[in-house]
């Protein structure tokens, strides 16, 4: 094929060298990117393995700051909070308690490195003693009753500094519940990052035995969303944006990258 005829668009040209391949990357994964997930409960001096995770422990809030320090050093962009309470119950008190597990952690860190960006996960789920996301009526798991729980939770969080807060539980309306909840609290600058659209999945197992968040019976399918529904994801999405998140999320993200990218 002569010359002539050759399109005049190379794509290689801009391949042909590792300077011109790192000039033209289109996604660059960086550790201020990347967020920690630390599971931390009462005590001090504990680091309690998770069989499930090797190498992963919850944590005491002296050993929880330890590792903030660490993440800071490390360059990470964050850590997000999972809180193993001391006593569980119906409607995850502790949770909405200004002394729960997380709030103390929160407070914990910011002592110890002020400058690193913590999240708050805001769900009922660790702190249930059934287990579910929400608070139980008749059996099933109430919307309504719960997204006032998970607006106090927040609201909690953010009294004690938490730079964002990340409800994972998929209540429909829950992202304007909260909001309502941080704006009325003095909150209005603080961000949500909406587990947007949270499929059901096994892939889930290993962290429920980390935050000790298993549900004692039946499975969430009522709220969290079935894997091949997609285009019901992406009205998921739309929702969350519509009612004031600032940040949106898929989850499991590796098997539901095709979500992620459109």
């Amino acid at each position: 094929m002569s010359s002539a005829q050759f399109p005049i668009r190379r794509m290689r040209r801009l391949r042909r060298t590792g300077a011109l391949r790192r000039l033209v990357q289109e996604t660059h994964l960086v550790p201020s990117q990347l967020v920690w997930p630390l599971f931390v409960r009462h005590g001090e001096g504990l680091r309690t393995p998770v069989t499930a995770m090797p190498g992963v422990a919850q944590l005491s809030t002296d050993e929880l700051a330890k590792e903030a320090e660490r993440a800071a050093a490390l360059g990470l962009g964050g850590i997000i909070l999972f809180g193993i309470p001391a006593s569980k119950d119906a409607t995850g008190s502790e949770a909405h308690d200004e002394q729960g597990i997380v709030q103390q952690a929160i407070r914990a860190v910011k002592r110890a490195v002020p400058q690193l960006l913590v999240i708050g996960d805001v769900c009922l789920c660790e702190y249930t003693d059934h287990g579910h996301c929400g608070v139980l009526r008749d059996g099933d798991v109430d919307n309504d009753s719960s997204v006032y729980l998970l607006g106090k939770i927040a609201v909690m969080q953010a009294r004690a500094g938490v730079d964002l807060v990340a409800p994972s539980d998929m209540m429909d309306g829950r992202v304007a519940g909260i909001r309502k909840a941080l704006d009325a609290g003095g909150f209005s600058h603080v961000p949500i990052m909406s587990y947007a659209a949270k499929f059901a999945s096994a892939f889930y197992g290993p962290f429920r035995e980390a935050a000790g968040s298993t549900p004692q019976f039946g499975d969430r399918q009522s709220y969290q969303m079935a894997v091949g529904n997609g285009d019901e994801a992406m009205k998921e999405i739309q929702l969350d944006l519509d009612e004031g998140a600032d940040i949106i999320m898929v989850k499991p993200a590796g098997p539901c990258l095709a979500r992620i990218s459109l």
